[in-house]
């Protein structure tokens, strides 16, 4: 009986619990701001391979920056969230996949117009 209870015990030691962090962004606005982000790094690639100067005045940095000034989003917080998100991958998933949902409305609301 005291053997069963000790692996009890270890068993419930070894599962470690993890607290989302306390800055966590919600879902809705980590689609929105990641997507920009990636619409951001998308142009900074292909204006950069045109115009070599941004480069050097790196000017992925000075998007990524308006980008969480515009969201109200801190980049700490984005960063610790994204961690977060990156160790539990179904919540990561879920993210990726809104993400994608929301790439394509965007895509056909371009189509549309």
């Amino acid at each position: 009986m005291r053997n069963w209870i000790m692996i009890g015990m270890l068993f419930l030691m070894a599962c470690k619990v993890e607290k989302k962090p306390a800055d966590n962004i919600p879902m809705d606005k980590m689609k929105t701001v990641l997507w920009q982000l990636m619409q951001a790094d998308e142009y900074y690639t292909r204006m950069s391979t045109i115009d070599t100067t941004w480069k050097i005045h790196k000017k992925n940095v000075q998007f990524y920056k308006q980008i969480f000034e515009l969201n109200k989003v801190d980049r700490v917080a984005f960063y610790n969230t994204i961690d977060y998100l990156q160790k539990h991958p179904v919540a990561f998933k879920e993210l990726m996949d809104s993400t994608y949902a929301l790439s394509k409305r965007e895509k056909l609301k371009l189509i549309a117009h």
